[in-house]
């Protein structure tokens, strides 16, 4: 395998549009454990599909894991190695764009496009090598997850403002002055996998890949029986569902398409991770303060009265309390594990949700965006 430490790898000038996947390091708790093999499968399967890709191109992948590193290889990619400790998103990107003197490319999380399929990636790649201007286009402008852009020299300056990749659309688009095309609101522009419910709301999606298909098919997960019962409400006319978090109109309305059922909607602070608030500490949530006041339990008691079942975005419930609880205790929480939970305000939660009498999944953004549209699209039709 060649050695490739610290990524310092000229790309060759005819390969004229690299492509980069990021894959982030195995966390050591089951939880962890799981979604990083669940992303690592869909890395592949991403893999395959941008090597339909009719342009000419190299795929290198940038990961902390040999295991990682070498799939990825036996894939078709070229593997690249990074720092498990003290990794940082915006300095990895710019050094990958200043070592090979770029002028495009595209860059992806390793979960962040489970069921797009190449001709999405196509499109994008065509209208970024025909642009006369900076432009960049992202799945989502307000938490990007990948994004297809040609390179100027102020990207170099911006490292530190992109800890992650959710702050690529909004940073070039407001920081950058580049024209960013958001692509249209789908499951296959905005399914992610970050959390344990994400990889359990795609599973029955007809996009999915052989990859990440055959890594669920396999996989006890207790929770999985949580979805079948958020599908039942969503296909019994009549029913009440409940949205809390991140959600956008889009949802709404494609649930409204879909369904027959009833929604209410609780939004609250989008695009909290990309414009920096929650950095700040300036997340607010109305929600998150009755949670406090009357408690966990009660909480959750109520939502039971207005509701057969609840997609809560509890990030947003964490950001108002001053911080995310570690990657263990949120994964864990998702998954309802609430004896491996140290933080004790989320395992309170926890355990309320777990005891509720209506169904309550729990997870990130991708709960009530992503997520949520992938289990609408995998609905036969009425």
């Amino acid at each position: 395998m060649q050695s490739t430490a610290g990524f310092k790898l000229q790309i060759p000038v005819s390969k004229h549009f690299p492509i980069l996947i990021m894959i982030a390091p195995h966390g050591p708790s089951p939880g962890e454990k799981w979604v990083s093999l669940g992303i690592q499968a869909a890395a592949l399967d991403l893999i395959q599909r941008l090597q339909e890709l009719r342009n000419e191109h190299e795929i290198y992948v940038l990961a902390a894991e040999e295991e990682d590193r070498i799939l990825a290889q036996r894939h078709g990619a070229i593997p690249l190695e990074s720092k498990k400790e003290s990794f940082h998103f915006g300095q990895a990107l710019v050094k990958f764009i200043q070592e090979n003197d770029l002028k495009s490319m595209a860059y992806f999380g390793a979960g962040s496009a489970p069921l797009t399929p190449r001709e999405i990636f196509a499109e994008g790649v065509d209208q970024i090598l025909h642009s006369k201007v900076p432009l960049a286009v992202v799945n989502n402008l307000h938490s990007t997850d990948w994004a297809i852009f040609n390179t100027i020299a102020e990207i170099q300056g911006i490292a530190q403002r992109l800890p992650s990749d959710n702050q690529i659309g909004w940073v070039f688009q407001n920081e950058l002055g580049y024209e960013v095309k958001d692509l249209p609101i789908s499951a296959t522009t905005r399914a992610d996998i970050d959390t344990p419910s994400d990889l359990l709301m795609i599973q029955d999606h007809p996009n999915l890949g052989a990859n990440l298909q055959n890594f669920l098919s396999i996989q006890e997960v207790p929770y999985r029986e949580r979805v079948a019962k958020i599908r039942k409400v969503m296909t019994t006319p009549a029913s009440h569902l409940t949205l809390i978090g991140r959600a956008s109109s889009r949802v709404w309305q494609e649930i409204e398409k879909r369904t027959q059922i009833w929604t209410r909607l609780f939004v609250e602070e989008r695009g909290m991770v990309a414009s920096g608030r929650m950095d700040r500490g300036e997340v607010r949530s109305l929600l998150a303060e009755l949670v406090t006041q009357w408690g966990p339990e009660a909480f959750v008691e109520y939502l039971g009265s207005i509701s057969d079942g609840v997609l809560w975005d509890t990030r947003v419930w964490m950001a108002h309390q001053g911080g995310w609880p570690s990657k263990a205790d949120r994964f864990a929480a998702d998954l309802g594990r609430e004896d491996e939970i140290i933080h004790g305000p989320l395992k309170a939660l926890t355990e309320a949700v777990n005891r509720a009498p209506i169904p309550i999944l729990t997870g990130g953004h991708g709960v009530v965006a992503g997520g949520l549209l992938a289990l609408l699209e995998s609905i036969p039709p009425g």
